[in-house]
């Protein structure tokens, strides 16, 4: 953050070495700032005297003389120098506020001289103040009203006019304030004077409430180690001034260029240089993402999410020379809470994402997810497919904190429990079901979920086939048109063959199919019908193997009753692959159910060439 922070110092042509200059911010916040309006006074031995309003043109050249910066909304900035709302009430709380209640603040830290000098001129003020908004309100009136201004302080003293920022004793208030709250909190002052900083490891005055981000707090004693004691909360986190102001440039530029949204969650994308150097076209690409000026040179990839651009590709191209910190976080009124920290992902780690990504988008089932004479649709991965499967719902809050774990395994490579998800994509297929709405969303959803994981590894207890490696398949989908002899078991193994490490076992295979068949019969009674009845039979999809191998023969059945039982090649296969799957199947529930559905959807896929009497009832 302190690196960030010395970027954007640099980039907006602030010294590093002048704190005042770091403090100061531009009054002009956008382009209709274009005037500045000076209340010219002019010096004698004792006293001021007010000699009008001088109408100037905005200068950012001037920004240092102007030195602004933002105090409280309805009270006085921290020197008298104001954006204009209404000019009435900018004068009375901006400019004769200012010397009344931040003067007696300042006190302390002014000599003598320094107090009665702004003394003096807070008197001037305050003594012509009706002359002053009359004089105001006329020249002010003048300019166009779409347009904004500035009001400041002018000095002319021996014929040389003197701004603001011109002064030490203004340039000494500003930086006493921008010091003061990392070392005055809850009445308590916390210092350490000739100690180490922790951020630069030199010895400077250390400052004990510096806290960018307010997850770290001290407000309560038994916070503080080693006696409870706030003043000495600088020994928990001792901070010098130099590098606490740099750390909240930087915290000011991430949350400006390195913030995004993501399901409803903020995450703050903060890149880490691995050789302590700067890399200006690395934060150029965060600006100009950020700016929507970004140029893409190929087709987009999108990872977090498939209706809003990310940046993770791009930055997927970077060498590994930096790494980068991902920080989940919600912010609840004054309360600052990080929901997840993932640390140290490469580039590198990107680029194996998308690979995977790109295999598991290839797919065929996936590529052509829906496909007739004028369209094709297809599902490309995302990190969308988890969160269909854990929403943000009041039902379970338990579904967002599973969701960032899922996201934090996908990033550092931690793997993912099988039956977990397992349970949780069969919840949402079952709502479905029960609903009698489409299954087949959610199905490839959660399908390609595990493919995109089980390429990456990291699935864990999960007793399918080896991690596949990138071996490319999918060009045997391309001979899925049905041949005029090819028959069920050639068409299986097929996608048998493209998802092995899915179908590894023989009860697998027979479950597959079975879903498959009950299809054909579903299909055929609603045709018939124009209901389907079997649909009861499959429990709401909560099957087990007894289930499984008790309405297998009853399937064949109905098939009979209704004269279109085109399937026995098909019925044989099942037959054989059950009998070589023996009995303990060793699969829970959540398993059986998903390969059952499976079939169900991707019974299309193995459909022969039919008889004239078959395509009339399928």
């Amino acid at each position: 953050m302190k690196e960030i922070g010395e970027y954007a110092l640099e980039k907006d042509n602030k010294d590093l070495n002048d704190f005042v200059s770091i403090l100061v911010e531009n009054p002009a916040s956008n382009e209709t700032y274009k005037h500045v309006f000076c209340i010219k006074l002019v010096s004698y031995q004792d006293s001021f005297e007010f000699k009008g309003i001088e109408h100037q043109e905005y200068s950012k050249e001037k920004i240092a003389k102007y030195l602004y910066k933002r105090g409280s909304s309805n009270g006085p900035d921290i020197s008298p120098t104001a954006r204009v709302t209404e000019i009435k009430k900018t004068f009375s709380n901006k400019i004769v506020g200012w010397f009344s209640k931040p003067l007696k603040e300042a006190k302390p830290i002014l000599d003598s001289g320094e107090v009665q000098f702004l003394e003096l001129i807070g008197k001037c003020i305050k003594d012509n103040e009706e002359k002053i908004l009359a004089d105001l309100e006329l020249k002010v009136n003048l300019i166009d009203s779409k347009e904004n201004s500035i009001l400041t302080l002018v000095l002319e003293e021996n014929d040389l006019i003197r701004y603001v920022g011109d002064f030490d004793v203004f340039r000494k208030i500003l930086k006493n304030n921008g010091a003061s709250k990392f070392y005055s909190k809850y009445d308590i002052i916390s210092k350490g004077d000739d100690k180490v900083c922790s951020v630069c490891k030199t010895n400077k005055e250390v400052y004990g409430f510096v806290t960018p981000y307010e997850f770290y707090t001290v407000d309560k004693r038994g916070f503080v180690s080693g006696g409870f004691d706030q003043s000495k909360a600088w020994k928990n986190n001792p901070v010098c001034l130099e590098c606490a102001l740099k750390m909240t440039a930087g915290k000011e530029y991430i949350e400006k260029y390195m913030s995004f949204g993501f399901y409803g969650f903020n995450f703050l994308l903060i890149p880490k240089l691995l050789n302590n150097t700067t890399n200006e076209d690395l934060f150029d690409i965060f600006e100009n993402f950020n700016e929507k000026k970004f140029t893409f040179n190929k087709e987009y990839q999108y990872f977090l999410q498939a209706n809003e651009n990310d940046i993770l590709e791009i930055l997927s191209e970077e060498g590994d020379y930096l790494n980068f910190n991902f920080q989940f976080y919600e912010k609840s009124n004054s309360a600052y809470r990080i929901l997840l920290y993932i640390e140290d992902v490469l580039p590198s780690r990107l680029r194996k994402l998308f690979k995977a990504k790109e295999i598991v988008d290839k797919k065929q089932i996936f590529s052509n997810y829906f496909a007739n004479d004028a369209e094709v649709k297809s599902i490309k991965f995302t990190l969308g497919n988890v969160r269909w499967f854990f929403p943000n719902t009041l039902d379970d809050p338990d579904l967002n904190k599973y969701f960032l774990e899922i996201t934090n395994g996908i990033f550092t490579g931690t793997s993912i429990d099988y039956n977990f998800l397992l349970k949780y994509i069969m919840q949402r297929i079952r709502k479905d079901f029960r609903h009698e709405n489409p299954t087949r969303y959610s199905l490839f959803l959660g399908f390609q979920m595990l493919d995109f994981l089980n390429h990456l590894c990291l699935l864990g207890n999960y007793t399918g086939g080896k991690c596949v490696n990138s071996r490319n398949l999918s060009a045997l989908f391309g001979d899925m048109v049905p041949k005029e002899k090819s028959g069920y078991e050639e068409r299986t193994n097929v996608i048998f063959s493209e998802f092995e490490h899915f179908f590894n076992t023989d009860a697998k295979k027979a479950i597959f199919l079975e879903g498959t068949l009950v299809q054909y019969l579903l299909n055929i009674q609603k045709f018939q019908r124009g209901s389907a009845p079997f649909r009861t039979k499959l429990r709401g999809l909560n099957l087990d193997e007894r289930s499984v191998k008790r309405i297998f023969p009853e399937i064949i059945n109905k098939l009979e009753e209704y004269d279109a039982n085109y399937y026995k090649e098909l019925e044989y296969l099942i037959s054989r692959y059950m009998i070589q799957s023996g009995t303990d199947w060793k699969m829970s529930n959540d398993e059986i159910s998903f390969y059952f559905v499976l079939g169900m959807n991707l019974s299309n896929l193995l459909k022969s060439p039919k008889s004239e009497k078959e395509i009339e009832n399928d």
